[in-house]
């Protein structure tokens, strides 16, 4: 016996691993180790223990996420993990019973049937490892009871969606929208970047790599700089910024959308093999949907028409029709006809719009016209001439008689198939919104600069730009005639939607957990059409050995021509030797199909039975109906050929529904496979830029503020000499220090300039800044005038016992401390402030959204007391300093 993977050590070692870290909730982590498993392992006999841990996982992140469309995404994909072995029954079962239940599905209903009978008689092999066997036996347990119970519920529901549809469980869900704080505090960038030159704002247009890549460095280290670069690099020698890749081991990289869905489908999406081209059920041709969508389906006079194909011939050939439609034929006025050929057109063309409209069907109808003419003496070929068997118009010659067995057949074909696609590809959508790019990023000739997208100065709804082609442009003349109107660049610059959240990160794990679960979505549409494809190939060999039962029943009929009637042998005593000879030749399996064909047809069953009978009593049977009579054995004949064509062509457009979900969730997996480097950019650009433009606010306010300081100065500078020069003039004619009150003015305006009441993301740290200088400037001069005082009095030791000197003292003394301490209170908040500030900056680059919040409160809070602080400081020195002198 081959040794199993199960006893390998290396296997273990990746099995705890992935354990962990389910443990840890990191299950996309655990997927990806047991998918690669899965990869190298698919084809070991003990398989099935990879899949039914891929399947659990799958139930694990559907119970972990709050969107319904993408828990059923990966229950979906569950019930593939658990379908890969026939010892999985069990979870399968279930999994199809929550499916059918989500959706109301009765073929979801039907597969769970299927598999808790499957489950019910599975025999589990002997000779597994112990690992195994002890799994297993957790399988049994209760096995029996419970789907005995969930069959019976089950067939309840199915009979009950006969009369009246099931009910589905649908789960409305709404994304729960974000706290957006930064983009209401940005009206000041706004109001500066509105006010800027047009000039100015078409140079910002123009990125620098070289800045770029210094500040990622600053910010993500050298593996920020090593990815940014590794991006540029690809961008340069691709001229495209997407690109598609294979998320399974083989990470293999493609350059398209096609040539990915070809890899996908041809390497990983399809078990299921066809036996060769011509096996495939093909679409109706474009010409021919054209054709039946615009033809008038107006009855022809039939009668009147044969007469025109016998005696006008060449009359009837010269006709010319218009895309098959030939307005020249004869209309018979019958309603009834009428009413049923506008029927079968609007069936026909609804098909033909759901692309579920076989070419065998086209076939089938095509055998009425055949028919009905030939029966009224006109040869096919003649047909052929006239190309009649070419055109749906052929169809108005039939009687109501045959136009209703069409209409009724046509009514049992089904245009929607409840499997829950819609779903899987509202998941996908929710994945790829958050990561669709709009804005075109090019380059210049030298590749020294990225330039961003022009209408991003104009306006910011703009079209999705999925291709990522990067073109080369010189930047003066592709800003040149750039029309800057309005402030949505600044919404675009605190705009995340279209940026990786994580940086930087390996590619494959971008969206890996969906993609493995729509590449499963993808594989259980495969088996499914593996199993109808199967089920058509039964019908044919069927419909096969039904041909050779007719063909025997026609060749005793030539038989009879030249023997007497008593000679006759019957068709059911024919058909009855013929099966006991192919039982004596021990060939049982190549002959099975037969036996079950005559059996049908003696014992006048309804529809095909594919069962596997007891030999000696299907025998039994057939002795016993030699004496049946020859019409009632063909009618017997025909009615089954008749029920397996419509078989036939029923599974065709089923295996096309089905096949239209196929190619729907591939290219939708496609769609997952593809990568846009400009996710990665923009995760840098963005950032970048929003500190740029704080930059260059920020040197705005301080070059104005240190011009409005500039100017306080020399006002100040003025307003001493004038008081200097009154004081001098009037200090003979003062009769005490004491008699009149000298107005006191500081230096420096200490009241805080005003401001908008809502917190401002630039704008604060400019004004708090620009007060904190005024704040620590109206300090040093304070301190700088108490010092001249001192000088003073050790220069002129009379003025110590100057009258009232330790009242003036005491209040000069109180004055200027309490004001002092008040400043350095001030001045040590304003700092914070700034400290603040700061934190906000880098966190919003960094888009930690709780640093973000906790340095926009401490702002906040430290500027209502500054505020507060601030104003008493003035106001003190006003009323203390008077009052002492």
């Amino acid at each position: 016996m081959s040794s199993s993977f199960l006893e390998d050590v290396e296997f273990i070692k990746l099995i705890i691993k992935s354990r962990e870290a389910c443990a840890k909730g990191n299950y996309i982590k655990a997927l990806e180790i047991t998918e690669d498993l899965i990869f190298v392992h698919k084809e070991d006999k003990d398989s099935w223990f990879l899949h039914i841990q891929e399947g659990q996982m799958f139930l694990k992140l559907e119970d972990n996420t709050e969107n319904p469309d993408v828990g059923f995404a990966y229950l979906l994909a569950s019930v593939e993990c658990f379908s890969q072995d026939v010892m999985l029954s069990r979870p399968c079962a279930m999994g199809f019973y929550n499916l059918a239940k989500q959706l109301g599905s009765v073929s979801y209903y039907k597969k769970c049937v299927e598999k808790s009978k499957q489950a019910l008689a599975v025999t589990y092999p002997e000779n597994t490892s112990p690992v195994a066997r002890s799994m297993l036996q957790e399988l049994k347990k209760d096995l029996e009871k419970e789907f005995k119970t969930l069959i019976r519920d089950v067939e309840r529901k199915i009979a009950g969606a006969k009369t009246s549809p099931l009910n589905s469980e649908p789960k409305v869900w709404e994304p729960k929208k974000s706290l957006d704080l930064v983009k209401n505090e940005i009206q000041e960038l706004r109001t500066y970047w509105m006010g800027l030159d047009i000039k100015i704002k078409r140079d910002f247009m123009k990125v620098s790599i070289a800045k770029l890549k210094s500040f990622v460095e600053g910010v993500y280290y050298r593996e920020g700089r090593d990815v940014l670069e590794k991006v540029l690099t690809s961008a340069r020698e691709d001229r495209k910024w997407t690109f598609w890749m294979c998320k399974t081991k083989c990470l293999k990289k493609l350059s398209s959308a096609e040539e990915c869905k070809n890899h996908l489908e041809q390497q990983h999406a399809a078990d299921f093999k066809h036996a060769s081209k011509k096996d495939l059920v093909q679409r109706i041709g474009k010409d021919w949907a054209r054709k039946i969508s615009v033809g008038a389906w107006e009855p022809v006079d039939a009668v009147v028409a044969v007469e025109m194909i016998k005696n006008r011939l060449a009359d009837v050939k010269a006709f010319a029709p218009k895309n098959g439609w030939s307005k020249e034929w004869p209309l018979a006025a019958d309603e009834d006809r009428s009413k049923l050929l506008k029927e079968i057109k609007l069936l026909l063309v609804s098909y033909c719009d759901h692309k579920i409209l076989p070419s065998s069907i086209r076939e089938w109808l095509m055998r009425f016209p055949v028919q009905y003419l030939g029966k009224l003496e006109v040869s096919v070929q003649s047909l052929i001439d006239l190309h009649l068997v070419e055109t749906p118009q052929s169809i108005c010659f039939l009687e109501s008689h045959e136009l209703n067995q069409i209409l009724d057949f046509l009514k049992t074909i089904k245009c929607k198939r409840n499997d829950g696609t819609d779903l899987v590809c509202r998941a996908v959508d929710s994945f790829l919104d958050h990561t669709r790019v709009k804005e075109k990023i090019d380059f210049d000739p030298q590749f020294s600069f990225l330039l961003l997208d022009r209408r991003l100065l104009k306006c910011k709804d703009v079209p999705f730009d999925d291709e990522g082609i990067i073109n080369v442009f010189d930047p003066n003349v592709h800003y040149a005639k750039a029309p800057a109107h309005g402030d949505d660049i600044i919404s675009w610059l605190t705009d995340y939607n279209s940026v990786d959240k994580i940086f930087p990160r390996p590619i494959r794990e971008h969206n890996f957990g969906i993609w493995v679960a729509v590449l499963k979505a993808v594989q259980f549409t495969f088996r499914s059409l593996g199993t109808k494809y199967a089920k058509k190939f039964l019908v044919l060999d069927y419909d096969a050995a039904l041909t050779v039962v007719e063909n025997m029943c026609m060749s005793e009929d030539e038989r009879r021509k030249n023997l007497q009637e008593d000679q006759w042998n019957r068709y059911a005593s024919l058909l009855s030797d013929s099966c006991e000879e192919r039982v004596s030749e021990n060939s049982l399996s190549t002959n099975l199909f037969f036996l079950w064909a005559v059996r049908d047809v003696l014992e006048g069953a309804s529809h095909p039975r594919f069962d596997f009978p007891d030999l000696e009593d299907c025998m039994n049977l057939i002795r016993q109906c030699k004496s049946l009579s020859d019409d009632i054995a063909l009618k017997s004949i025909h009615h089954l050929k008749s029920v397996v064509t419509h078989k036939v062509l029923l599974l065709d457009s089923k295996i096309l529904l089905i096949d239209n979900s196929r190619i729907t969730l591939l290219n939708n997996l496609t769609r997952l496979s593809s990568f846009d480097n400009r996710t990665y950019i923009l995760r840098l650009l963005k950032p970048f830029l929003l500190s740029e433009i704080v930059n260059m606010e920020s040197k705005a306010k301080s070059d104005a503020a240190e011009a409005y300081l500039l100017l306080e100065e020399e006002k100040t500078s003025r307003s001493k000499k004038k008081k200097y020069k009154s004081n001098k003039r009037n200090s003979t004619s003062m009769s005490s220090p004491l008699d009149k009150t000298v107005d006191h003015e500081p230096s420096v305006n200490l009241e805080p300039r005003a401001s908008s009441p809502s917190l401002k993301i630039v704008k604060e740290d400019s004004m708090e800044l620009e007060g904190a200088l005024s704040s620590e400037r109206g300090r040093l001069e304070i301190s700088s005038n108490s010092g001249i005082q001192e000088e003073a009095t050790k220069d002129d030791p009379d003025m110590r016992n100057m009258p009232g000197e330790d009242l003036l003292l005491e209040h000069l003394e109180s004055a200027p401390g309490e004001a002092a301490d008040r400043y350095n209170s001030a001045l040590d908040m304003t700092l914070k402030l700034i400290l603040y500030l700061f934190t906000f900056l880098f966190s919003l680059i960094s888009s930690q959204k709780h640093m973000v919040l906790q340095a926009l409160l401490n702002i906040k809070i430290l500027k209502e007391d500054l505020m507060h602080n601030m104003q008493p400081i003035q106001n003190h020195l006003e009323e203390q300093v008077p009052s002492a002198l």
